[in-house]
């Protein structure tokens, strides 16, 4: 598949302290016009046919794509589903939720299967100063989307509050209803001080493997994650995904409102000008030095000493690309966060580990988590 986060505008009306979009950037209310969608659309078609793709997952991201109303989402799907009527196209949205309104839910049940990533965050949102306040409205619109039979997939991007209390996260969603979130890694783009190492990273997904085990074993109702999913599969099937074996510098495209290219979301706004933009074309795109360079990193560079001789290798493939190893310095955790993985393989050594690990991915099945996205897509 490949993975097209695109950006109808960059525009944000919630201010993160975490976000990888810096502040001007989220203040521009600019709208991908429609010469440069049709741009897009023909470089996203050329990609998919000249690289071997025949599925194509549209994120509609920013920004804030829901700062627009119901009918400019439904203009830039049928656009979408017009020039890529060839492939197997599916449309998802990535939102803060909190401009969700009820005229949105008619585009997100006929465009989006009836389903919305949304990004929640316990200490980098405020709303009028306060956090809790941010939190509660998002609960709100949380009961709006699901009173209208829309399911809200959490993302949350732990600072060094949430690795630390583990189980207060955990909880947290549990209590709140929710089935699954999503974990995505607070990386140096954009970050401040409360970013946690690979350390910190690690224990906090043992400490939610744990929670998850030991409501399994005791035959209580538990909450599935994706990076807990992603290295059940791996220690279990030696399967890649989210963190672990992803080829996302090659399947993945992000395109700004403007057409610039990049992809990673997370770094686009720090490589303007070194990538060309959707209007030069496919020929452009895939000689681009700086996208050979990042594959290049992800297949090779990225690869350390340490990763020749580790037993998850197979799937690993060094963990994501814009993570530095930190084995020999700092936390002495790598980019695959191997003590975790090294945590859940000695669970799942016995025949009863064995059994509640794949409880846990027979359980979180019904949710296809995304390597390296902040979406997620549901399996049909």
């Amino acid at each position: 598949m490949l993975t097209v986060y695109l950006k109808p505008t960059n525009y944000c009306n919630v201010g993160c302290d975490f976000c990888y979009l810096p502040e001007d950037v989220r203040a521009n209310k600019a709208r991908m016009p429609a010469d440069t969608l049709d741009a897009t659309l023909e470089l996203i078609h050329d990609l998919a046919l000249r690289e071997g793709h025949d599925r194509i997952a549209i994120l509609y991201h920013g920004g804030e794509p829901l700062s627009l109303n119901a009918d400019a989402l439904t203009w830039y799907s049928d656009r979408v589903r017009e020039g890529l009527g060839r492939f197997e196209v599916q449309e998802a949205i990535q939102t803060s939720l909190i401009p969700l309104r009820e005229s949105h839910i008619g585009f997100i049940k006929d465009r989006c299967d009836s389903f919305v990533g949304s990004s929640l965050d316990f200490t980098g949102r405020t709303l009028n100063g306060s956090n809790e306040r941010y939190v509660d409205l998002w609960l709100r619109k949380v009961d709006l989307a699901r009173s209208n039979g829309i399911a809200v997939g959490p993302i949350m991007v732990p600072t060094t509050n949430e690795t630390a209390n583990p189980a207060k996260v955990y909880e947290w969603f549990k209590g709140h209803g929710f089935e699954q979130f999503n974990i995505e890694r607070y990386n140096a783009y954009g970050a401040g001080a409360d970013r946690p190492d690979n350390r910190q990273h690690s224990d906090f997904l043992k400490a939610l493997f744990d929670l998850a085990m030991a409501d399994i074993a005791a035959g209580r109702p538990f909450v599935a994650n994706n990076a807990v999913a992603a290295s059940i599969g791996g220690v279990l099937h030696g399967q890649p995904g989210e963190r672990w074996g992803g080829k996302c510098q090659r399947d993945f495209l992000v395109v700004n409102p403007d057409g610039s290219l990049n992809t990673c979301p997370d770094r686009i706004e720090y490589e303007q000008g070194q990538w060309p933009k959707a209007q030069d074309g496919i020929d452009a795109f895939q000689a681009s030095p700086v996208r050979r360079s990042w594959i290049k990193v992800q297949m090779i560079e990225h690869v350390a000493n340490h990763c020749q001789t580790c037993p998850f290798r197979s799937f690993c493939k060094s963990g994501c690309p814009i993570t530095d190893h930190q084995v020999h310095t700092g936390s002495g955790e790598c980019a695959g966060y191997r003590s975790h993985l090294h945590h859940v393989q000695a669970y799942v050594s016995t025949p009863i580990g064995r059994q509640h690990a794949s409880a846990y991915l027979a359980a979180a099945g019904h949710i296809a988590f995304d390597p390296y996205t902040y979406g997620m897509e549901r399996v049909r």
